[in-house]
Formats: C-alpha cells, sequence, structure tokens
C-alpha cells in the first residue's frame, strides 16, 4: 500500500534507489535478441520441412551430370556479395524422345546492384551448335541434353554461364497450386488448344486467376503469336510467381513450395546456394531490373522457320544491359 514515501524509496531512511538511465545501445542488443529467439523459433517450426527441401535439393544434385558442371563457370565468391548468372531451361518432350529447351531465359542475380535481371533467348533461334551445325538453339538439348545446351548458349550470348537449373514442365503446376494460384493481367486475349481431344482454350484481355493446370497452358502457347511474345509472357509469370512465393501468407509454406519445385528440377545449385539466391531476390529493387528478350528476324532457311540472331550492335546493347 501507499505510505506517502516517494516512490521507489526504501523504507527506514534509506538513500532512494537510483533511476537506472536509459543507454542507447539497447535497442541493437534488443533486436539482436528478438532476431536470435525469432530464428530458433523459425527453425524449429519449419526444420522438418526445411530437410525434406534439402533432401530434394541433394536429388536434383546427383541428376546434374559431370559434363555439365565442367561447362559451367565458377563463382567469384559467395552468391550473397557476388554476380551470378543462371541459365534456367524449361523442357518439352515427347514420349520416347529426348528434351527440348522450350523456355531458355537467363537470370542475372547482382546483390551489389540489388537487381534480378531477366534474358530471354527465343527458341527458334538459329545457332551454330558444338559439333553438330547450324540448327535452332533448343535442339542442342536434344543432341547433347544440359552440356551442349550450357556450351551453345555460352557461345552463343557470350556470357558466362555459372548455374542451370532444367525445369520440367510437369512439376510447374504443382508449384503454382502450392502458393495459391497467380493473379496476372494478360495484355491481349490468346487462344491455344489443350488436351488429346484439341480443345481450344481463350485467355481474354484482363486480369485472370491461373491455377497449374492453366498456368502452365498459358506460358507454353506457340503458335497464337510468336516467339518474342511468348518469351515475354514468361517472363511476366515468373516475376508474379516470384512476388506470389514472397508473400507473407507464404513464408510457413516456403520449404513445401521448395519440396514441390525441386522435384521437377534438375540443378547444380545447393540449398545454401538457393537461399541465397533468395536473399538476393528479397533484396532486389523492382524498378532497376531489367527484363529482355534476344529476338532478331523471324526467317525461312530451306523451308525451316527460324529466328534469326539480333544484329551484333543489338546483342551488344541488350547483353551489357542484362549483366
Amino acid at each position: 500500500e501507499a505510505d506517502g514515501t516517494p516512490e521507489g524509496a526504501a523504507r527506514g531512511g534509506a538513500r532512494p534507489a537510483r533511476r537506472r538511465r536509459f543507454r542507447w545501445w539497447y535497442v541493437p542488443l534488443a533486436f539482436l535478441t528478438l532476431l536470435v529467439v525469432a530464428g530458433v523459433v523459425l527453425t524449429v517450426m519449419w526444420y522438418p520441412g526445411f530437410k525434406r527441401f534439402d533432401r530434394a535439393v541433394a536429388r536434383s544434385n546427383e541428376r546434374i551430370d559431370d559434363r555439365t558442371r565442367d561447362a559451367l563457370a565458377p563463382d567469384e565468391g559467395t552468391l550473397l556479395w557476388n554476380p551470378t548468372t543462371v541459365l534456367v531451361l524449361g523442357i518439352d518432350s515427347k514420349a520416347g524422345e529426348p528434351g527440348r529447351s522450350d523456355t531458355i531465359m537467363l537470370m542475372r542475380f547482382d546483390p551489389g546492384a540489388r537487381t534480378v535481371n531477366q534474358l530471354s533467348i527465343p527458341r527458334d533461334t538459329m545457332v551454330e551448335v558444338p559439333g553438330r551445325g547450324t540448327m535452332k538453339i533448343n535442339e542442342a538439348m536434344f543432341w547433347g541434353g544440359t552440356a551442349l545446351a550450357v556450351e551453345t548458349i555460352q557461345d552463343y550470348a557470350g556470357i558466362p554461364i555459372n548455374h542451370v537449373m532444367v525445369v520440367n514442365f510437369k512439376g510447374f503446376p504443382r508449384v503454382v497450386n502450392a502458393v495459391g494460384g497467380i493473379d496476372l493481367y494478360v495484355p491481349e486475349t490468346v487462344s491455344t488448344v489443350a488436351g488429346a481431344n484439341r480443345r481450344t482454350v481463350t485467355f481474354k484481355k484482363g486480369w485472370r486467376h491461373f491455377d497449374g493446370k492453366y498456368a502452365m497452358l498459358y506460358v507454353r502457347i506457340r503458335y497464337a503469336d510468336n516467339d518474342f511474345k511468348r518469351a515475354q509472357r514468361q517472363q511476366r509469370f515468373v516475376r508474379a510467381l516470384q512476388k506470389k512465393v514472397a508473400q507473407p501468407a507464404n513464408l510457413t509454406k516456403l520449404p513445401d513450395i521448395g519440396r514441390r519445385f525441386m522435384s521437377g528440377v534438375d540443378t547444380d545449385l545447393t540449398t545454401s546456394q538457393l537461399l541465397q539466391l533468395g536473399w538476393v531476390k528479397w533484396r532486389e529493387d523492382d524498378g532497376k531490373s531489367g527484363h529482355w528478350v534476344l529476338a532478331g528476324e523471324p526467317a525461312y532457311v530451306d523451308g525451316t522457320a527460324y529466328v534469326l540472331p539480333p544484329s551484333d550492335a543489338k546483342t551488344a546493347r541488350l547483353i551489357g544491359k542484362f549483366l
């Protein structure tokens, strides 16, 4: 009970207790303590899922052969501080045949500039494939697997490739569904055919919610327009998917989302490196990142449809921006 003595004073004539002064270093110390506690809690919550993700990555790493690893350029240091270039190949294969690289996209992660740039290469681009001659760039995968695809794209673009991710489209719908689908603006009405009965599916201009099934149909549309617009559709969808994965509602699902994604991916990137790239992506300044297509002119050569490479000047300009 109160007895009229000053607050904090001791009874019996003792001197009043000195009031503790606020120290400026309490703030970072408290913040650091919160981070440690949060880290422990999240580790405990995520650990089982993280271990499943780590095992999925290990299996994915085993699917990359030595020849492919030899074709890749070594990094200059940790991915948290040094730029790195990742080649993403989306594989389209017919029953009983090797796959062709249906999607070819280079991604440049630059932590210093806080950018994640994208450069798409049309699948019908006419190039010289080492040991095979002149053909479409997507055929390198057919004739020599991932290793020959890496070698061909490095020679064509003149860009050292540090890492590769080969994405099987069969796993793509599972990832989209795992994050609750994707909302994306369709810039113009476009149609495609789907299924054994070749039914027509139309995506009307405007905002649309895509589940996994229709997302795969949309990014793989081939004959409605041209290879350049197709690459732009894929780039827009990749950006929308990245943003959806980074939403707070999906943070607790990240280990499971990653596990589902890795089940359809072959890559040399380790779990640690993937987490580092995730950190670089999280810190990205969207306004500074760029998205380009290394587009030339469509042409028929000996009755086959190709995309001719752009001029040397245009190629140098686009690659300069990408890097």
